[in-house]
């Protein structure tokens, strides 16, 4: 473990396993992207991996793997059954700062280090088993929403909700759509852009979880960016105007304007 808290490796989260539902919770660095990241338990690193989504969209991934998604569902196994012992699961990350260079030309450190890391580490779960030494690794191309399915197609929309910011929203980074709008959005995991404010270069990239809640409403999840342009334009309570544009992007209405 010491060799990875001495190349920068920091603690930004944990896994938990309650009522048989795994989740993970971070403290930080939510919509960190182009990160590598590490999944400890007592000191021994388990798991490494590379990513360059937002590292919460990666731990989804993980949390609820697809029927497809075949290292998020070994890795996910792997979390519950250390979990079930009452043996902590900690995720730690290395950010890249971006000022390794070759020449004109910059390094990406996830990229770099990852082969490095597993083959000097040889942690458990990034073999396929104990007996095999070819490593299984990891790929976002795991958790690429790819999704036969109508409401994927990008119709116009115009629609408007409210939205009030209650405690949960207002801090955390995500909004529920009602089911009144529900048909209007995109399917689980689908890509959803983010137009904060009138600004239309102002965008960030959210996605809809459908699984949050039971009736299968959406979830918006835009993660820190979105919780930090909350707190910067309203104050707990609020009501925020929402535009549905198409069924994968939406506006933001900034304080006091109603319209799109």
């Amino acid at each position: 473990m010491n060799r990875l808290l001495n190349i920068g490796f920091i603690n930004v989260g944990h896994w938990t396993f309650n009522n048989n539902i795994l989740r993970y919770y971070l403290t930080s660095h939510q919509a960190t992207r182009n990160i590598l990241y590490s999944f400890v338990s007592n000191g021994v690193i388990k798991y490494i991996g590379k990513t360059t989504m937002e590292l919460t969209r990666r731990m989804y991934g993980y949390q609820t793997p697809g029927p497809s998604q075949t290292t998020n569902i070994r890795v996910n196994g792997k979390i519950k059954e250390l979990l079930q012992t009452d043996q902590p699961v900690d995720i730690f990350i290395l950010v890249d700062n971006g000022l390794l260079k070759y020449g004109d030309f910059k390094i990406n450190l996830a990229a770099g280090l990852e082969d490095t890391l597993i083959y000097e580490i040889s942690p458990e779960w990034n073999f396929s088993g104990k007996n095999k030494l070819e490593v299984e690794k990891e790929s976002d191309s795991e958790n690429l929403i790819i999704v036969n399915n109508p409401l994927e197609i990008k119709n116009q929309i115009n629609k408007t909700f409210e939205v009030k910011l209650g405690k949960a929203y207002y801090n955390q980074g995500f909004f529920n759509v009602s089911q009144n709008h529900s048909e209007n959005f995109g399917a689980d995991k689908a890509l959803i852009e983010i137009q904060l404010g009138d600004n239309s270069k102002n965008v960030i990239q959210g996605y809809i979880n459908r699984t949050a809640n039971k009736n299968g409403t959406p979830r918006i999840m835009g993660g820190i960016t979105l919780s930090n342009w909350i707190k910067k334009n309203y104050k707990q309570d609020d009501i925020l105007i929402v535009n549905i544009l198409t069924n994968v992007s939406i506006k933001l209405n900034e304080k006091g304007k109603t319209t799109a």
